[in-house]
């Protein structure tokens, strides 16, 4: 009678769990990791949570709809509404415009009104705007090299755009023309998004249509499962899930937990 020998395998030869697998475990336990081989780009490394959030929303901009004349625009208020945590968002979002990932620009007439671009998609559309308007090469290189790549602030004097950056009068009067600053008082300028005047009269006209579909909802409410699948206006080109998400960060809506789903009750 034959007996077969067992043998034990070398560590080296045991399949391994996958690499995704470890990073969803450490998603599930609420942690961010610095990992993005997981898809083979390895440059494309996830900071901390609110960068990860930030590109889930970078994602639902529809930039196709816009012919990509914009960029992908997030509302900082959006990240509230994901995280629940605005402490939280506002450190992580400070260290992300340090490490120079992220620019906060000035939205609309209230004071805390923000919206937030990665880096690199601002420069390639500030180059692109530029670069249509036939300005010098020189300054759309001395513009994205020095202010983009290195003002932190939503906004930016004219001592130091003069006196740091070395820009003339007649070269700040072409960065106001191509709409990469504008007028905030004297002597100061708001960072600005060029053609961010489309992105405002589709995000407000988006905002209006989904708080109608809930106020005409009985008891003006409705679950956000059964909103998020109803038919959208094609003139409201930002999307139903990117507004859903303003209206809950907004605080605009009651979000409330049922045994069906999130309930979203609109406020009076």
């Amino acid at each position: 009678m034959s007996r077969k020998r067992t043998q034990t395998l070398p560590d080296i030869y045991k399949p391994k769990r996958r690499l995704c697998s470890a990073a969803a475990a450490l998603a599930s336990n609420g942690q961010t990791t610095v990992i993005s081989a997981l898809n083979g780009d390895i440059g494309d490394v996830i900071l901390n949570d609110t960068h990860a959030f930030l590109k889930r929303l970078r994602g639902l901009f529809p930039a196709d709809k816009f012919k990509h004349k914009l960029p992908p625009i997030v509302l900082k208020h959006q990240l509230y509404g994901m995280m629940n945590d605005r402490t939280k968002v506002d450190q992580e979002l400070n260290d992300l415009r340090k490490r120079g990932v992220v620019k906060l620009f000035k939205l609309g007439s209230e004071a805390d009104e923000y919206c937030i671009l990665f880096t690199n998609d601002y420069e390639e559309h500030v180059k692109k705007t530029m670069t249509a308007l036939s300005m010098s090469p020189i300054l759309i290189e001395r513009f994205s090299s020095n202010v983009v790549k290195k003002c932190q602030d939503v906004c930016i004097s004219k001592e130091t755009l003069m006196m740091d950056y070395r820009f003339s009068d007649f070269e700040i009067t072409q960065l106001v023309k191509a709409s990469v600053i504008t007028v905030k008082e004297i002597g100061n300028w708001w960072l600005s998004i060029p053609n961010a005047g489309t992105f405002m009269k589709c995000f407000l006209r988006g905002r209006k249509a989904v708080l109608t579909m809930i106020r005409k909802c009985k008891y003006k409410e409705i679950l956000r499962k059964d909103l998020e699948h109803r038919k959208w206006p094609k003139i409201c080109r930002l999307g139903l899930i990117y507004h859903v998400h303003d209206i809950i960060g907004g605080e605009l809506v009651h979000c409330v937990q049922t045994t069906s789903g999130q309930l979203l009750r609109l406020k009076e």
